[in-house]
Protein backbone atom coordinates (compact mmCIF):
# COMPACT_ATOMS: atom_id res chain seq x y z
CA UNK A 1 0.00 0.00 0.00
CA UNK A 2 1.72 3.24 -1.00
CA UNK A 3 0.86 6.17 1.47
CA UNK A 4 1.25 9.53 0.37
CA UNK A 5 2.10 12.63 2.44
CA UNK A 6 -1.10 13.82 2.50
CA UNK A 7 -2.75 10.77 3.91
CA UNK A 8 0.25 9.88 6.54
CA UNK A 9 -0.97 13.97 7.13
CA UNK A 10 -4.93 13.13 7.78
CA UNK A 11 -3.58 10.15 9.90
CA UNK A 12 -1.48 11.99 12.07
CA UNK A 13 -4.73 15.05 12.02
CA UNK A 14 -6.86 12.12 12.93
CA UNK A 15 -4.60 10.56 15.96
CA UNK A 16 -4.09 13.87 17.29
CA UNK A 17 -7.86 15.04 16.94
CA UNK A 18 -8.88 11.78 19.12
CA UNK A 19 -6.32 12.29 21.77
CA UNK A 20 -7.62 15.22 22.41
CA UNK A 21 -10.80 14.50 22.49
CA UNK A 22 -10.15 11.29 25.30
CA UNK A 23 -7.81 14.15 27.25
CA UNK A 24 -11.23 16.74 27.39
CA UNK A 25 -13.48 13.64 27.77
CA UNK A 26 -11.55 12.40 30.57
CA UNK A 27 -11.39 15.85 32.31
CA UNK A 28 -15.16 16.28 32.06
CA UNK A 29 -15.23 12.83 33.59
CA UNK A 30 -13.17 13.78 36.64
CA UNK A 31 -15.39 17.31 37.53
CA UNK A 32 -18.21 15.56 36.87
CA UNK A 33 -18.19 11.97 36.93
CA UNK A 34 -22.30 11.26 37.10
CA UNK A 35 -23.22 13.06 33.83
CA UNK A 36 -24.86 10.92 31.05
CA UNK A 37 -23.19 10.55 27.80
CA UNK A 38 -25.13 13.23 25.84
CA UNK A 39 -24.47 15.89 28.39
CA UNK A 40 -20.63 14.74 28.28
CA UNK A 41 -20.32 15.14 24.60
CA UNK A 42 -22.01 18.62 24.86
CA UNK A 43 -19.23 19.18 27.34
CA UNK A 44 -16.58 17.70 25.48
CA UNK A 45 -18.11 19.58 22.37
CA UNK A 46 -17.69 22.92 24.52
CA UNK A 47 -13.98 21.64 25.88
CA UNK A 48 -13.19 21.87 21.73
CA UNK A 49 -14.78 25.14 21.66
CA UNK A 50 -12.52 26.68 24.15
CA UNK A 51 -9.47 25.51 22.62
CA UNK A 52 -10.50 26.61 19.18
CA UNK A 53 -11.49 30.49 21.05
CA UNK A 54 -8.04 30.36 22.70
CA UNK A 55 -6.73 29.41 19.04
CA UNK A 56 -8.07 32.24 17.45
CA UNK A 57 -7.21 34.40 20.52
CA UNK A 58 -3.31 33.34 19.91
CA UNK A 59 -3.72 34.00 16.07
CA UNK A 60 -5.36 37.61 16.41
CA UNK A 61 -2.53 38.58 18.99
CA UNK A 62 0.37 37.65 16.63
CA UNK A 63 -1.20 39.39 13.75
CA UNK A 64 -2.08 42.52 15.76
CA UNK A 65 0.81 42.65 17.40
CA UNK A 66 3.26 41.96 14.25
CA UNK A 67 1.27 44.79 12.17
CA UNK A 68 2.22 47.13 15.10
CA UNK A 69 5.97 46.03 15.20
CA UNK A 70 6.33 46.23 11.61
CA UNK A 71 4.36 50.25 11.86
CA UNK A 72 7.06 51.24 14.18
CA UNK A 73 9.71 49.56 12.23
CA UNK A 74 8.88 51.48 9.55
CA UNK A 75 8.09 54.75 10.83
CA UNK A 76 11.82 54.74 11.49
CA UNK A 77 12.46 52.77 15.16
CA UNK A 78 14.90 50.38 15.55
CA UNK A 79 13.67 47.49 17.74
CA UNK A 80 10.18 47.70 19.31
CA UNK A 81 11.38 45.76 22.19
CA UNK A 82 12.96 49.08 23.21
CA UNK A 83 9.48 50.51 23.25
CA UNK A 84 9.34 49.00 27.16
CA UNK A 85 11.83 51.40 28.00
CA UNK A 86 11.95 55.27 28.67
CA UNK A 87 15.01 55.95 26.29
CA UNK A 88 16.73 54.29 23.26
CA UNK A 89 20.13 51.94 23.67
CA UNK A 90 23.08 53.54 24.90
CA UNK A 91 24.87 55.24 21.89
CA UNK A 92 22.32 54.68 19.57
CA UNK A 93 21.71 58.31 19.70
CA UNK A 94 25.42 58.84 18.26
CA UNK A 95 24.76 56.34 15.48
CA UNK A 96 21.99 58.29 14.44
CA UNK A 97 23.84 61.73 14.47
CA UNK A 98 26.97 60.75 12.27
CA UNK A 99 26.15 61.23 8.57
CA UNK A 100 25.98 57.94 6.82
CA UNK A 101 28.88 57.42 4.33
CA UNK A 102 28.21 55.80 0.87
Amino acid sequence: MNMTERTVFHIKLLVCGVVLTGAIAFMVHLLWPALGLKTMALYVLAGWSILAGLMGVLVVNVTVGSWINQWFLRKGGTDTQWLWFPADPPGLQGDRSKPKQP
